[in-house]
């Protein structure tokens, strides 16, 4: 008589965030599914999006805070695997290097860490850069391989290393001067990816974890010019790509020097290293950005 496998519980960081909700959404789409038992952490669990997670079977939704990692390990109780994912902010590295050592403490077998692209897989490993948030993801990765490595559990791990995201480009203002600063670039492509993309490689790294153990995958949808990009964007929706005044732009890159401006200048510079042909024959429905367009061309028109 056969007996059925125990559920793998994943905790995942940032549920209701488009990472997180997309790691979700593929792990539950996947025939696997009954193998897993999902805890989705929110800062709200009482909101839309997390309700919405919460009446799936699979699923337990978690009110917690990566400034407090013990209290959301408390409330998880035992878990297998683990879905990091950090905001850009001035405490990024503490709280990814928190969430580490909370798992290799508390027995987790492996851990996918969201980390960014810094050149590709022969640069990025190590290429800390000079932008600040890719400084912070440089030394979360460190310090992830380095703990798991001793960890006593040999926790395993898989970095994903995602380019710039298409849900950069919005209406307003933040998203027309994004437009803006990629027109600046010229004739230097820029690489982008979708975050449903995002959710699928790392869906597939807890389903598949022997397949993507102690690997580190830099993930992209497509590159374009941003006047090819327009021209997708035209075919579309109709219209141009909504940007900003060029002064706003330059005034911008340069206010926030440590973050958007270093950002763009070392994309002009050095840039993102993924392949996209790679990306597409592990993912065939990886997005381009005219499939992520005609996806969310609601939000544009």
């Amino acid at each position: 008589m056969s007996t059925l496998a125990t559920p793998k519980t994943v905790l995942v960081i940032g549920a209701t965030g488009k990472q997180g909700g997309a790691v979700i959404e593929n792990i539950l789409a996947s025939a696997q599914t009954p193998l897993f038992n999902i805890i989705a952490v929110s800062r709200d669990a009482t909101g839309r999006k997390a309700q919405k997670l919460a009446a799936h079977p699979n699923v337990t939704v978690i009110q917690g805070d990566l400034a407090n990692v013990d209290d959301i390990f408390n409330k998880a109780g035992s878990v297998w695997g683990i879905y990091s994912v950090q905001i850009n902010s001035d405490v990024e590295e503490q709280q990814g290097k928190s969430l580490v050592d909370a798992a290799v403490m508390h027995g987790a077998q492996h851990f996918v860490y969201s980390s960014g692209d810094r050149g590709g897989p022969e640069r990025s490993p190590h290429n800390p850069t000079y932008v600040k948030n890719f400084v912070a993801k440089y030394a979360i990765e460190k310090h992830l391989q380095q703990r798991a490595e001793k960890s006593p559990q040999q926790m395993t791990y898989t970095t994903l290393r995602p380019v710039t995201f298409f849900e950069n480009l919005t209406t307003d203002i933040h998203g027309k001067g994004f437009a803006r600063m990629w027109e600046q670039l010229g004739s230097k492509k820029l690489q982008m990816v979708s975050t449903k993309d995002i959710g699928w490689f790392a869906a597939q790294s807890f389903l598949q974890p022997d397949k993507y153990r102690n690997a580190a995958l830099t993930l992209v949808g497509d590159e374009l010019t941003q006047p090819e990009a327009d021209v997708i964007y035209k075919k579309v929706t109709g219209q141009s790509m909504a940007m900003a005044a060029c002064p706003i732009a330059s005034a911008v890159k340069f206010v926030l020097k440590g973050s958007v401006g270093d950002m763009f200048k070392w994309f002009e510079e050095e840039g993102y290293g993924g392949n996209v042909q790679e990306c597409r024959n592990a993912n065939p429905n990886m997005q381009d950005f005219a499939a992520w367009l005609n996806e969310n061309k609601g939000s544009f028109m």
